[in-house]
């Protein structure tokens, strides 16, 4: 995840082995690592193209035209030299392919990574703990197959951690007292779980789907028990929150066409958007919801146009005022999506881009007074990295980054987190 309240595992349009590889819709959650998808179950419009054209381009090698800049908001060229690096700060060999899909953070001396582990023996979750001194991995319950897809705390002994990425086995819901992991529910194998909010011990949702059929759906835990929770016909597979009563997230509608929802205490309703575009040939999809107030909510993801000839897909960032939406150009640096938005508590943002080219892209943007940088995370010699998470640090400037490091053949891959910035207590 990232600030306390939000979390979700975003898609990735890099390659991964066969054995990885899945696929997911709306918004661009469950970690489509493999094929750029997104995280909830079904696959939206917008996403089956997306998921199709990036195997093409994996496969041909070709590049992405850009499409025609917006017209609404202005932005000045990504400068690469403003922003600081982002350093690496750990990186672990567990088996044959290890990686770090989710990253909360409390305080300065209590930060968790999420993710899993995947060998001959088959695929597990795996958790870190930043001490305030070094990353170590804490055990989680025994017997549990399938990698941690979403995670989220709303302090150092209420942290949450749900498994219910695209691997065999259980979904789950794990939370950590301060002390020792306990499960805290089930669900049945092939559900997808793909984005949390926790607000407090007795308010935690829990949003996802599956390949076929309605899958998990939402969840609300009121400190004893689990309920789903009815929401706008379709699935809503990311969310953020501002309170208990302003709930943000983003969904795939029964058109195929993604959508923007919101919690106000007691319903759950469509927002309207500025004129999206919601035809085979041009459609828009959504990767990530992030609400700091409610004047303030971004959402992203990528637009895909085509023609008989050719296609583009582009950046795609929304802004809410509290008023009205507004559609914020993205500079052209060769991304074809922004996966996730995660404001740096200093007025900016920061936002995970979607590459084929890891190897020489780059991963971070943050914009800020109307100017946006770029950042490339260190990175090993010989080796590329691809970033599925960052967070802020409470009471700190620092910021955590987690992800995977590998060579160019992909045989392996090794997790790995990174800091920007400096640790104060």
């Amino acid at each position: 995840m990232t600030t306390p309240g939000h979390s979700c595992q975003r898609f990735h349009e890099s390659e991964r082995p066969a054995d990885r590889a899945r696929f997911s819709p709306v918004t661009a959650f469950l970690d489509l690592r493999g094929s750029g998808g997104r995280k909830d179950g079904g696959m939206s419009r917008a996403f089956a193209l997306h998921a199709a054209l990036t195997a093409a381009v994996l496969g041909l090698g070709v590049g992405i035209a850009p499409a025609a800049a917006s017209d609404t908001t202005g932005a000045a060229p990504a400068d690469t030299a403003r922003t600081p690096a982002w350093r690496i700060a750990d990186i672990k060999d567990r088996g044959h392919y290890d990686w770090l899909d989710e990253v909360v953070a409390t305080g300065p001396a209590n930060a968790w990574a999420f993710g899993g582990s995947l060998s001959d023996a088959g695929s597990v979750p795996t958790a870190e703990r930043w001490n305030g001194t070094s990353w170590k991995k804490v055990p989680l319950p025994a017997g549990l197959e399938r990698p941690i897809s979403a995670a989220n705390a709303s302090g150092p002994r209420n942290v949450w951690a749900f498994g219910g990425s695209d691997f065999a086995g259980e979904a789950f819901a794990l939370r950590w007292n301060g002390r020792t992991w306990s499960v805290s529910k089930r669900w049945p194998s092939g559900e997808l779980i793909t984005d949390a909010v926790v607000l407090s011990r007795r308010d935690v949702w829990v949003f996802g789907g599956s390949r076929v059929g309605p899958g998990v759906g939402t969840w609300r835990f009121d400190g004893r028990t689990w309920t789903q929770v009815e929401t706008p016909p379709g699935t809503l597979a990311g969310a953020d929150a501002v309170a208990a009563d302003d709930i943000w997230a983003v969904g795939t509608a029964p058109t195929g066409y993604d959508m923007v929802a919101h919690w106000d205490g007691r319903t759950w309703s469509k927002v309207d958007l500025p004129d999206l575009p919601e035809e085979d040939d041009h459609s828009v999809g959504f990767f990530d919801i992030r609400a700091q107030s409610p004047h303030d909510v971004w959402v992203v993801g990528f637009e895909y146009q085509a023609s008989e000839e050719n296609y583009t897909e582009t950046p795609l960032a929304l802004h809410f005022d509290g008023t009205s939406w507004r559609r914020v150009q993205v500079p052209d640096i060769g991304a074809r999506s922004l996966r996730q938005a995660i404001p740096d508590g200093r007025g900016g943002v920061w936002f995970i881009s979607g590459t084929d080219q890891p190897y020489e892209a780059p991963e971070l943007l943050h914009y800020a007074n109307g100017r946006w940088t770029t950042a490339r995370p260190q990175r090993p010699d010989g080796k590329a990295v691809l970033v599925y998470d960052l967070t802020t640090v409470p009471r700190s400037p620092r910021l955590w980054a987690v992800g995977e490091v590998f060579p160019v053949d992909r045989a392996s891959a090794d997790s790995a987190i990174w800091k920007h910035g400096r640790l104060t207590r």
